[in-house]
């Protein structure tokens, strides 16, 4: 048996990019349904960073003074070194314009539980959880609700003008418009896990670069520390065959300071369940919208999390389609043409962002021995170079994406006179 329901906005997926929409409408009065798969919000023993892109759009859903009240920790420096443990460069969110001038640093279930919180507030917004997307309808052509399997295997359909899809890199809605894209999976993924801060820790975050190496480490409030740690992902399973202890000291051994200071946090990390392994994807879709339908967060543009922006900009594609939605029902027109402003805003921010996270992949993980002395070349004028800095602090917060000119990346390499 099949019952119906009728909203205004169907959001396929509770991640960050949904949860933020569905509030934004709810704030104008409009009624969201959220569907999905899990039977909670899920959490990874990760660190979520919140740029100040995400921070402004935070703000304006009302929780950013509330998280700052939770257990997370801000950050105005992030510190880049190689594992010898030299300084190569320091990027200062100081020097962007107030009042978003700094990041934050998350436990997922923090700031889930704040956006969840926040929507049931609502008592326009309803949020089916283990609620299986099955199928988008049609009708002449267009998108005009769901079909999803819900608690029990009952199978429901939901009607509304307009369907968002925000399910993920193997997005189900994506699939079900037919829309061409192409996924690339990255080589490298990241091996993560969260541990007792470090006794002696400086709290501030630390990148350390190496020949094929990559160690992110950072606080994610006063008592909790977490580490993300490059790894090929076809290397799995080897490295777990080895045993989590030979991976613990394969971390110690990278850098004589990092190892003792990560040592005594580790050694009470006892089994595989305590790490996690995140694969890298790059999605480039042709169109990100049709008729009754937009696609947002990685079921558009997953990037590579070297620019951190993957949440942030599903939450800030949030902000620009509620606005789009709202003109969509004042003209009732939720069309392909209607929708594609939406695409227009967006697209190029999100394509800077996932050059600039494509090219440091190559950069950053590169086991050869020319492009690490570049590397640490480019590192040190990106310190010396204000224009340089601000450059790459505007596009990594989201505020403001460039593209990387030939001229830049002379600069960068000392081969332009500045």
């Amino acid at each position: 048996m099949v019952s119906q329901s009728k909203r205004d906005v169907l959001v396929i997926g509770a991640g960050p990019g949904g949860w933020v929409l569905a509030i934004l409408l709810a704030k104008k009065g409009y009624k969201v349904a959220i569907f999905d798969r899990q039977g909670s919000p899920s959490s990874h023993p990760r660190g979520e960073i919140i740029q100040p892109n995400g921070l402004k759009v935070l703000d304006e859903i009302d929780i950013l003074q509330r998280l700052q009240q939770e257990l997370v920790y801000r950050w105005d420096k992030v510190h880049f070194r190689n594992m010898g443990g030299d300084p190569l460069c320091t990027i200062r969110y100081q020097n962007l314009p107030p009042p978003f001038n700094f990041a934050l640093v998350v436990l997922p279930e923090v700031i889930q539980k704040l956006l969840k919180e926040r929507a049931e507030n609502f008592s326009v917004i309803d949020i089916y959880w283990r609620a299986t997307f099955k199928s988008l309808l049609w009708e002449n052509g267009r998108v005009i609700g769901v079909q999803v399997e819900t608690t029990g295997k009952m199978l429901q359909e939901f009607h509304a003008p307009l369907v968002v899809g925000g399910d993920g890199v193997y997005s189900s809605v994506r699939k079900g418009l037919g829309i061409p894209c192409h996924i690339h999976p990255y080589e490298n993924g990241y091996m993560t896990a969260i541990m007792d801060m470090p006794r002696d820790f400086k709290e501030e975050l630390h990148f350390y670069v190496g020949k094929g190496v990559y160690v992110a480490m950072m606080p994610v409030s006063q008592y909790r520390f977490y580490i993300m740690y490059l790894m090929p992902k076809n290397r799995v399973t080897e490295i777990k065959k080895e045993g989590v202890d030979r991976f613990k000291e394969r971390i110690v051994s990278l850098n004589p300071d990092v190892g003792d200071l990560l040592s005594r946090p580790l050694s009470a990390l006892s089994s595989w369940s305590d790490f996690v392994f995140v694969p890298a994807f790059r999605v480039r879709c042709k169109s990100w919208v049709a008729d009754g339908c937009a696609l947002m967060g990685d079921a558009a543009h997953a990037m590579n999390p070297h620019v951190a922006q993957g949440r942030n900009s599903a939450m800030q594609d949030a902000s620009v389609l509620s606005g789009v939605i709202e003109d969509c029902f004042r003209r009732g027109d939720f069309s392909r043409s209607a929708l594609l402003d939406y695409e227009k805003i967006r697209r190029p921010t999100v394509e800077a962002l996932q050059r600039t996270a494509h090219e440091l992949t190559w950069l950053w993980e590169s086991r050869f021995t020319p492009l690490i002395w570049a590397r640490e070349r480019i590192f040190r004028s990106i310190d010396k170079d204000l224009y340089l800095h601000d450059k790459i602090l505007h596009t990594a917060s989201g505020i403001k994406s460039q593209p990387y000119h030939l001229y830049d990346k002379w600069r960068a390499l000392h081969l332009w006179p500045v």
